[in-house]
C-alpha cells in the first residue's frame, strides 16, 4: 500500500514518516538547512502485519502544490497531519480538498506535535478537525494524537495503518502497464533510473516488453527493477519501484510527469495522448473559473490550458466559455479542457484546475473522454453521452453506455481509452454480445436495425426496377442512411453477403430470390450477348466485334451494352469491352491467386498478364477496373487484394 502525507507546512509530516520508517525523507541540502520539504520524499516500512508500506512525503508549502500533487498521484491512502498547537491551516484546507478531488477517500487524521499543546489546545484542535472533516470523505476516518519525537501515540497510529491496509482493496493488475514517473536520476554503472508508481498492469524484466515514454513517444527498454533498494523481477499495479531504463533518452526525458507505457500492437504502438479532454468538473466553494489561461494538472504533470463549459453547472446557465459566479456550494458540470501541450490520460484519470497567478486550486474532476470532440461537442446527444459517462467507473459499464448512445463505437479507441488489452476487449465484447465489424462495434439492436434497413432498400429497388439485376452499393448506402459510418455500412453489406442474405452480381447487390426480368423487346438479344461473352472467357470481344457477331452496327451494339450496363447485366471494364458479372469473380480469382503466391502478398501487371493470357492492354484495363471497384489496391507499382474482399460464387443462371 502507498500512503502519502498531506497537511500544512511545518506540521510535522517529515518527522512523522521518520518515526514510522526510520528514514529522513528530506534528502536535499536545502531541505535540511531550512527544515522545509521542497521535493517529494520516499520511505519504506516492511511491516510484519501490513506488508510493504510505501510512504510519500509531500511539501506542505503553498508554493509547492504542483510537487505535492505529483506525490499524490497513484497513492492508496493519506495521512492528513494537523499540528495540535496550530489546528487546521490554509494548506490543510487545500490539501483536504485535493484529496477529495483526486478520489483519495481512505486515510487517517494525525494530530501531531501534542508535546507542544496543552489539554485545552488539543481539545480545541479536535473540535476544529471534526468541523473541517464534517462533509469530507475522511469524516469517519480515525483520529490519532501523536508525538513523533517521544513516540507517544505511534503504536496506535501503526495499528490504525495496519487496519487501513487490511481494508484497502488490492488494485487490479489488468490492462496494459502504466508507470507514472515522479523522479529521475543517474546511477553510476547503471545509467538512467526513474522512480514512480505502476498504476495499471504488470511489469517484468524477463518479459522484455517494448516500452514507450509518453507523451513524447520515445522507445525505451526496461533493464532492471528495484523496490526499496532490492532487485525485483517484476511489479504489479499499485507498487512503487525504481526502474533502470535504456533507449531513446536525453537530458529532458524521462522527467517527472512522463509515463512509461507498453507499446502494444493492438494499440498500433501509439500511446494515447491528447490536448482536448472532456471532463466532469467540480468547482470548490467560493471559487470561480475564468476564460483565461489556467493550470491543468493530471498524473504528475502540469500544463497550461483553457476551460470551456459544455453543460450548465449546478442548474445555472453560464455564458459561453464562462463559469457561474462564485458560489457557496461546490458546482459540478461537464466541461472540455483545451491544453497547450499533449498529455497522456485515460478515462477515469483525475484532473485538477488551478489559478496559476493566485496559486490557488479552483476545482477538479475526472476525465470522461480523453479525446474530446472538436465539433458538435455541445449537441444534446453528445452531452447525454458525457452525462451518462460521468457516473461510470469501469469499462464494462462504459461499453454499455457507449452502445446505448452511439450507433457504432471505434473499438480501438475504446480499448485505448480504458486501457484494455486485446484479450480483455474480446472478453468484454462477448459479455455484451457486441457485433464486431472490423474495428467498429455495434449493439445487436443497432446491428439488426441497420440490416433490416439495407434489406428493405434492396427490396424496394427490386420492386421499382424489376428489370435491373441489382442495386449498386453506393446507391444502396445512400438510400439506406443507417447513420453508420460509410466503412461500417460497407462491412455490414459484406456481412449480409457472407450470410447469403444478399447476393453480389459483379458490383451490384440483390436479394437471393430476385429474378431480374429484362424488357421483352430486349430479352432475346440479351441472351445472345450473354452467350457470346460467356463463351469468350476472360477476353471478351470488343463492341465492334460483338456487333458483327450478332448482326448489329457498332453504335447500336454500344447503345444496347450501355442499357445492359445500367441494369447491371454487364460490367464496363473498358469503354469498348464488357464482361458478365459472374466473370468479375474470375478476374478477381487470378489476382487473389497471384497475391497468395507472391512473397510480399502482391503482384505486378506482368504477372497478371502472363497468368490470365489476355494481353498487355486489356490487362491494364482490367487491373484499373479491379482497383476502381475496390477489389485490389495499387501501391509502389504492385497490386494487393483489399482487406475483406472475398471472391463470391457467381450466379450461373444469369
Amino acid at each position: 500500500m502507498i500512503i502519502a502525507t498531506a497537511g500544512h507546512v511545518d506540521h510535522g509530516k517529515t518527522t512523522l514518516i521518520k518515526a514510522l520508517t526510520g528514514k529522513n525523507t528530506d534528502q536535499l541540502a536545502e531541505e535540511q538547512r531550512r527544515g522545509l520539504t521542497i521535493d517529494l520524499g520516499f520511505a519504506w516500512r516492511h511491516d510484519s502485519e501490513a506488508g510493504t508500506l510505501g510512504f510519500v512525503d509531500v511539501p506542505g508549502h503553498a508554493r509547492f502544490i504542483r510537487t505535492m500533487l505529483a506525490g499524490l498521484a497513484g497513492v492508496d491512502a493519506a495521512l492528513l497531519v494537523i499540528a495540535a498547537d496550530a489546528g487546521p491551516m490554509p494548506q490543510t484546507h487545500e490539501h483536504l480538498a485535493l484529496l477529495e478531488l483526486l478520489g483519495i477517500h481512505r486515510g487517517i487524521v494525525v494530530m501531531s506535535r501534542t508535546d507542544r499543546a496543552d489539554a485545552q489546545q488539543q481539545t480545541d484542535c479536535r473540535a476544529a478537525i471534526h468541523a473541517l472533516l464534517q462533509h469530507s470523505p475522511l469524516a469517519s476516518s480515525p483520529m490519532i494524537a501523536v508525538d513523533s519525537i517521544s513516540g507517544l501515540g505511534m503504536d496506535d497510529l501503526l495499528a490504525a495503518i495496519r487496519t487501513l491496509a487490511a481494508n484497502t482493496p488490492t488494485r487490479s493488475s489488468e490492462g496494459h502497464p502504466r508507470f507514472l514517473i515522479d523522479r529521475r536520476f543517474t546511477v553510476p554503472g547503471a545509467g538512467s533510473v526513474v522512480t514512480g508508481t505502476l498504476l495499471n498492469g504488470r511489469l517484468s524484466v524477463a518479459q522484455q516488453t517494448p516500452m514507450q515514454l509518453a507523451p513524447v513517444n520515445r522507445s525505451v527498454r526496461l533493464r532492471g527493477i528495484q523496490i526499496d533498494g532490492q532487485a525485483a523481477t517484476g511489479i504489479i499495479s499499485g507498487q512503487r519501484a525504481a526502474l533502470n531504463l535504456t533507449g531513446e533518452l536525453d537530458n529532458e526525458h524521462p522527467q517527472r510527469g512522463d509515463w512509461l507505457l507498453a507499446a502494444e500492437p493492438d494499440h498500433n504502438n501509439r500511446p494515447l495522448i491528447s490536448q482536448r479532454l472532456d471532463v466532469h468538473l467540480r468547482i470548490l466553494p467560493d471559487k470561480s473559473i475564468h476564460r483565461g489561461t489556467l493550470q491543468i494538472l493530471t498524473g504528475a504533470t502540469a500544463v497550461s490550458g483553457r476551460l470551456v463549459w459544455l453543460a450548465p453547472a449546478a442548474g445555472k446557465e453560464p455564458a459561453a466559455g464562462k463559469a457561474p459566479a462564485a458560489n457557496k456550494e461546490p458546482v459540478a458540470g461537464l466541461a472540455q479542457l483545451l491544453l497547450d501541450k499533449p498529455v497522456h490520460v485515460m478515462a477515469g484519470d483525475a484532473v485538477i484546475v488551478r489559478e496559476p497567478a493566485a496559486n490557488i486550486t479552483l476545482g477538479g474532476g475526472r476525465v470522461l473522454d480523453p479525446q474530446g470532440r472538436q465539433r458538435g461537442r455541445s449537441r444534446p446527444e453528445a452531452l447525454a453521452r458525457l452525462s451518462a459517462l460521468s457516473t461510470v467507473s469501469s469499462a464494462t459499464v462504459a461499453l454499455a453506455v457507449e452502445l446505448n448512445h452511439q450507433q457504432e463505437i471505434d473499438l480501438t479507441v475504446f480499448a485505448g481509452r480504458w486501457n484494455l488489452t486485446a484479450p480483455e476487449l474480446d472478453e468484454l465484447l462477448t459479455q455484451h454480445s457486441v457485433v464486431r465489424l472490423g474495428q467498429q462495434g455495434l449493439s445487436h439492436a443497432h446491428y439488426a436495425a441497420a440490416q433490416a434497413i439495407i434489406l428493405q432498400c434492396v427490396q424496394q429497388a427490386h420492386d421499382e426496377h424489376p428489370e435491373q439485376l441489382g442495386i449498386h452499393p453506393q446507391l444502396l448506402l445512400r438510400a439506406a442512411a443507417t447513420e453508420l459510418s460509410r466503412q461500417t455500412a460497407k462491412r455490414l453489406v459484406d456481412q449480409l453477403v457472407s450470410e447469403h442474405r444478399l447476393h453480389r452480381h459483379g458490383v451490384v447487390l440483390a436479394l437471393p430470390d430476385h429474378q431480374a426480368v429484362p424488357p421483352a423487346q430486349d430479352e432475346a438479344l440479351y441472351l445472345r450477348v450473354r452467350e457470346a461473352l460467356a463463351n469468350a472467357g476472360l477476353r471478351p470481344p470488343i463492341v465492334g466485334e460483338l456487333g458483327a457477331l450478332l448482326g448489329l452496327e457498332r453504335d447500336a451494339m454500344l447503345a444496347f451494352m450501355h442499357r445492359l450496363q445500367g441494369w447491371g447485366y454487364v460490367l464496363p471494364v473498358a469503354p469498348n469491352r464488357f464482361y458478365l458479372p459472374k466473370q468479375l469473380d474470375d478476374l478477381a480469382a487470378v489476382a487473389q491467386a497471384l497475391c497468395e503466391e507472391g512473397t510480399d502478398g502482391g503482384f505486378s501487371a506482368a504477372d497478371y498478364r502472363d497468368r490470365s493470357d489476355i494481353g498487355r492492354n486489356l490487362t491494364i484495363r482490367v487491373l484499373e477496373y479491379l482497383d476502381r471497384v475496390g477489389i485490389t489496391v495499387y501501391r509502389n507499382e504492385r497490386r494487393y487484394m483489399r482487406v475483406g474482399w472475398r471472391c463470391t460464387v457467381a450466379d450461373k443462371n444469369r
